[in-house]
């Protein structure tokens, strides 16, 4: 990314993308011009006739960036809707060519439960928990031991259907840190879930499927 000086400047391209969609035309793209050239030239940028499109990818470069620039991080929370980066996650599986289930519920017996983000690929199920801020490291072990019980859950109703494919419980925080096992469960930075989404195999390396 650039060495903008103004991260805040940063931060107006990043909820412009989140609040009114990637595509941004050209008299526009002047104004965020320092950030969006480096994109275009790594091929996060796609250039039509008379705008440019923002893959979603962008949107995670960007954020780190904002974060490694020493944006406050509260601050960056309550500016930008969580909501809308649950969306971005879901665009990056997507435009990899994977289903994805925004807010899967399902029923074991009596028991309902949501996956915030179920990724299906042709080996594996993603079971993805979006976690806003962890503060505390007890508050992401109770996230992870909740995503692995969820998940058990998820594999059982898989099963009762004859679908056989490994889940990976995942956690993605907005923590800078990198890939780490905790509770069985998997916790990866918000901005490393392309790199997932290129390669879902690479989750075997980082912990193992969820089992009964």
């Amino acid at each position: 990314m650039p060495g903008e000086p103004d991260a805040a400047f940063g931060l107006r391209l990043l909820k412009r993308l989140i609040e009114k969609g990637p595509v941004i035309c050209k008299d526009e793209a002047i104004e965020y011009w320092e950030f969006l050239r480096p994109l275009l030239t790594q091929g996060f940028l796609v250039e039509d006739k008379d705008s440019f499109r923002a893959l979603p990818e962008c949107y995670l470069l960007i954020l780190q960036y904002l974060l490694k620039s020493g944006f406050n991080l509260e601050k960056l929370l309550k500016s930008v809707n969580w909501r809308g980066f649950e969306r971005v996650i879901a665009e990056v599986f997507l435009f990899h060519g994977f289903r994805v289930i925004e807010h899967f519920r399902f029923r074991i017996g009596d028991i309902i439960r949501e996956i915030d983000l179920l990724v299906e690929t042709p080996a594996l199920f993603i079971s993805i928990e979006c976690k806003k801020w962890v503060k505390k490291n007890y508050s992401l072990k109770s996230a992870c031991r909740l995503q692995l019980e969820r998940s058990k859950l998820l594999l059982k109703y898989l099963a009762e259907r004859n679908i056989q494919k490994e889940v990976y419980p995942l956690v993605v925080t907005f923590l800078d840190s990198e890939e780490a096992l905790m509770n069985n469960c998997i916790v990866v930075p918000v901005w490393k879930i392309g790199e997932i989404a290129k390669a879902p195999e690479v989750l075997k390396a980082f912990g193992k499927p969820v089992s009964f």
